[in-house]
């Protein structure tokens, strides 16, 4: 067994199809089916799926998978703690957003960058229960979102404080918006909202319905671009969480804000708080406390 072979193994695993992830690992489909196949020999059980394509992972797959995943992390994390000995800090910082958290981290990035030029950053839009679920199998380096109070208490996080509702709405609308919008003057809007199953919506939903409202979006997405952009051209207004960067440096459109019942989640930055992770995450982290310490903005939790 060889560190090669895991990599193979794991990028197998992402992108569920032979020949992908043989080019993700710069080398022929056959000798990345070949060097799994010696993997299975060694350790004496099947670990894939295989038929005409790639069909999954057996259960002992899985498990090998699993643990593939650590090993390569604490190799990963050995790398860069001699890099960082040296004064380095190399490689790409793994993030996953939700579209909607509204987090600016680009200042973040730039301070990063201009501190160590050979580091890289990758964001992902993802689901909440997506991103704890890549810092837990080490996808993932950094995730912001919203998360329930227990998941916080378990991660090293930046918590935002609430900063409510707004609405936002293209300036020709202005006549239409009261200074101090209700969910009853909504409810005679044409809104431009989130796709339903997305955390932000079924808090909106939620509180809609209390009010015997049900709230018939003109747009769905779960496209943060869209929404902005549906807003911009007049289609409708949109409730976002309050302090988007997105939404309030886009030229012609206006914010109000909306009193709602707070959200029973919080919007954090979050890490792993465990010897798993990485130094990415923590040199990712360092800058982004310095930086909202700075701006007396994040509640930090360790």
């Amino acid at each position: 067994m060889d560190i090669k072979q895991l990599h193979y193994l794991c990028a197998l695993a992402k992108t569920r199809h032979f020949g992908r992830a043989a080019q993700a690992c710069h080398i022929t489909q056959p000798t990345l089916s070949m060097r799994i196949k010696q993997l299975e020999t060694e350790l004496g059980v099947l670990l894939i799926h295989r038929g005409k394509q790639f069909e999954g992972f057996t259960p002992e797959g899985e498990r090998v998978l699993a643990q593939a995943r650590v090993l390569l992390s604490h190799y990963d994390n050995l790398k860069l703690e001699v890099a960082a000995m040296k004064g380095s800090l190399t490689g790409t910082v793994r993030l996953g957003l939700v579209p909607l958290s509204c987090m600016d981290l680009s200042p973040i990035l730039a301070r990063l960058h201009q501190r160590y030029t050979s580091l890289n950053f990758e964001i992902n839009d993802m689901t909440a229960d997506d991103i704890l679920q890549g810092l837990e199998n080490n996808s993932l380096d950094i995730g912001g979102g919203f998360f329930e109070p227990d998941v916080l208490a378990k991660l090293t996080s930046l918590a935002l404080p609430e900063q409510g509702v707004v609405l936002a709405f293209a300036a020709s609308w202005g006549k239409q918006i009261p200074n101090c919008p209700t969910v009853f003057d909504l409810a005679k809007l044409a809104v431009c909202l989130p796709k339903e199953g997305m955390y932000f919506r079924r808090y909106l939903d939620t509180i809609f319905a209390q009010q015997g409202i049900t709230l018939q979006p003109v747009l769905s997405s779960n496209s943060v671009y869209r929404l902005m952009r549906a807003v911009h051209s007049g289609l409708g207004c949109a409730l976002i969480p309050a302090g988007s960067v997105l939404f309030t440096e886009l030229p012609g459109v206006e914010t109000r804000p909306l009193v709602l019942p707070a959200m029973a989640r919080t919007g954090a930055l979050v890490m792993r708080n465990d010897d798993q992770a990485s130094v990415l995450a923590k040199g990712f982290f360092e800058a982004a406390r310095d930086y909202w310490h700075l701006s007396n903005q994040f509640h930090i939790n360790h």
